[in-house]
């Protein structure tokens, strides 16, 4: 079985990374997470099997629960989604007992076969298969016991050969037991049934609830001790974690280590984190479990991995320990064979900013005009039919500082308020400058407004215009502004500017940059001061310097831009996206750079620009950029971004496509 598992002295050596622990602020704006693409399966196990590992649980997405789903993986990195012989099914009902309810799923091999044990209809089963990817069946579609409401089974094989049966019954809360196994799994020896543990301590019952819950038990030895690893709370609670308890006997006494919960919320920095397996690639123990959707919505659950090292104690017990800097989400290779889509809407918007609100259960588009002076938004249920709204920030307000040119606006939902931030003409403007571009934040009750302004004044001066604001709150609790500075009043020196001076007669070239600035708990006040990101290229012989400068070897104006960034965090790194090219004109395009911090050092991807015109190719969409990515209803990532068709001109028109990232990590945009 794949359960059996010795921990090795030498784990004495190891240490571990102290984990971030940071509370928060009530006032602060909290969680503001990018969104990511996703593999949604709740109380999630891995289990490896001749180079492959294999992952199951309850299924998250919109299917009915029908059964158990196999993602496959070489890596723990690259997702296959999903590989069950039936319909991406590793087991379906029909084939196993059960008609409903088909949760938390622990798969072993043992003599040549392949064994699922599961719950169903509130019961415990076993199912057996010739492959990790099924099918599964079973001969007499029964439970291994009546009666007595059984789930969350967990079976563990002892150096003796004895198999025990960790489950959780539903008496007085739910409470963790254990029980030996027939050896041919068709039953427990009921003689033998004790009970492990319950949940009493205050982390485990965080909403003083009449019926506690213990659960998810998973179960290794090492050395002389047992361990357990479990969750408490409801499922459903934003508490909802998981603590380590130790025994000498698989029959207890188990006692729980201090110092919990292990893994929270807290050090995770996402709610409802638990119910997981633990297993071994190598020498490295992980820890997967699920998480919630978000703060505001409990399913689908995400899964994810967090590395877990065994550091000795005061007592020189092996204690384990959850890297949480290195949590990270699962995903799926998105080469994938799910159709892709790519669509033009009917909203004539510059700078689209899309974002699903779950309390409405609807998405809200933002964007550059279709009023003077604020910003209007539309209104969704399926991506495809929008409704206008009307006007949900309007600058005519006592705490309005912008008096004109109002761009670029992107909205957050936190602790049920909605914050906008947006770019604007600053009316304080003493030496008259063209452009006199700031950023500033808006908060409304409601994704419809009305917005109002905090302060009167914006977010912050940098001496310079900028615009296009993005913000990222990292997994670390800590929060960060992305804006551009404007090309005005910036020229720079460069072989294109050099090259454009004695090809076009052109004065100088004006470019705009990337920069980035850490914010406060508030996310309305910077912190320190900003950080280049990113900019044009200098030499002409860069790999990015073609595609970046068409607006300048075209003739069509003398700047270069490096603007409209967005950040997103996939599997550990980060992704920049940027447009550039004259936002007016025909070249304008996306690329992104990638970092392993949020204020870099960035790095080019080989493969841009991903969004570009297409119409040298036959097509008739031109003008495509300032993008942004937001998260389905169902999980799924997309992008949203601006472009112009033959049939509309110089209108700007709302797209959206697929995001995917493929084998080696590269992200892609889905448009033809």
């Amino acid at each position: 079985m794949n359960k059996i598992y010795l921990l090795p002295i030498a784990l004495l050596l190891f240490f571990v990374q102290s984990t971030f622990a940071q509370t928060t602020n009530k006032d602060q704006i909290e969680n503001v997470h990018t969104p990511t693409n996703g593999i949604f399966q709740a109380d999630p196990t891995i289990f490896y099997h001749k180079g492959n590992y294999y992952l199951y649980g309850t299924n998250g997405d919109q299917h009915e629960q029908q059964g158990f789903k196999v993602y496959q993986s070489k890596d723990l990195d690259s997702w296959v989604s999903p590989e069950g012989v039936n319909s991406g099914f590793a087991a379906v009902k029909g084939d196993i007992f059960g008609s409903k309810g088909f949760w938390a799923p622990q798969v072993w091999f043992e003599n040549g076969k392949f064994y699922m044990a599961y719950t169903a209809d509130e019961h415990i089963a076993i199912a057996v298969g010739d492959a990790p990817t099924g099918p599964f069946k079973q001969t007499a579609k029964v439970p291994i016991a009546t009666g007595q409401k059984q789930i969350d089974p967990f079976v563990f094989r002892d150096k003796d050969g004895k198999k025990y049966l960790f489950h959780v019954r539903l008496k007085e809360g739910n409470r963790i037991f254990v029980a030996e196994l027939k050896s041919d799994y068709s039953g427990i020896k009921e003689e033998t049934l004790k009970e492990c543990l319950h949940a009493e301590l205050p982390w485990e019952n965080t909403a003083n609830a009449e019926w506690t819950v213990s659960e998810g038990p998973t179960v290794i030895r090492g050395g002389k001790y047992y361990y357990m690893f479990y969750s408490a709370n409801d499922f459903r609670n934003k508490d909802y974690a998981v603590g380590v308890a130790i025994a000498e006997n698989i029959y207890g006494p188990w006692k729980k280590l201090e110092g919990q919960p292990a893994l929270s919320r807290k050090n995770s920095g996402f709610a409802g984190t638990g119910h997981g397996d633990i297993f071994k690639k190598g020498k490295q123990w992980y820890y997967v479990c699920h998480t919630h959707f978000s703060d505001e919505k409990v399913a689908p659950r995400r899964t994810a991995i967090v590395p877990i090292q065994f550091v000795a104690n005061s007592s020189g017990v092996l204690v384990p320990q959850f890297d949480t800097a290195k949590f990270r989400f699962l995903s799926t290779d998105q080469r994938s064979r799910q159709p892709r889509k790519s669509y033009q809407t009917d909203v004539a918007f510059g700078d689209p900013f899309i974002v699903f609100d779950p309390p409405s259960d609807q998405y809200y588009l933002y964007g550059t005009g279709g009023t003077e002076n604020g910003f209007i938004a539309y209104s969704s249920k399926d991506l495809k039919t929008w409704k206008k709204e009307g006007k949900v920030y309007d600058a005519k307000q006592p705490n309005g500082w912008g008096e004109k040119d109002f761009w670029a606006p992107e909205v957050y939902r936190v602790n049920n308020k909605y914050y906008m931030y947006y770019s604007a003409h600053w009316k304080e403007n003493p030496k008259k400058h063209l452009e006199n571009y700031r950023i500033g934040v808006a908060v409304a009750d409601s994704p419809l407004g009305p917005f109002k302004d905090l302060t009167g004044k914006p977010i912050f001066d940098p001496g310079y215009p900028i615009i296009d604001a993005n913000v990222f709150r990292d997994t670390d609790h800590r929060n960060y502004l992305f804006y551009s500075r404007c090309c005005y009043e910036h020229p720079v020196e460069s072989e294109i500017a050099t090259w454009a001076e004695k090809k076009l007669g052109y004065k100088n070239i004006e470019e705009s940059w990337v920069y980035g600035v850490e914010l406060d708990s508030s996310m309305t006040k910077v912190i320190g001061n900003p950080v280049l990101l990113m900019r044009p290229p200098v030499m002409m012989n860069d790999a990015q310097s073609e595609w970046e400068s068409r607006s300048v070897t075209s003739g069509e104006v003398n700047r270069r831009w490096t603007e409209g960034s967005f950040l997103v965090k996939e599997n550990g790194l980060y992704y920049m996206m940027y447009s550039a090219n004259y936002f007016a004109g025909a070249n304008y395009a996306v690329g992104y750079a990638t970092a392993t911090a949020p204020l870099g050092s960035y790095q080019k991807s080989a493969s841009n620009p991903i969004i570009e015109k297409n119409t040298n190719r036959g097509g008739v969409v031109s003008g495509t950029g300032h993008n942004s990515l937001f998260q389905d209803k169902e999980g799924k990532i997309r992008c949203v971004y601006h472009g112009r068709t033959l049939k509309t001109g110089d209108q700007r028109i709302v797209f959206i496509s697929d995001v995917f990232f493929d084998e080696k990590g590269q992200l892609n945009i889905f448009t033809d």
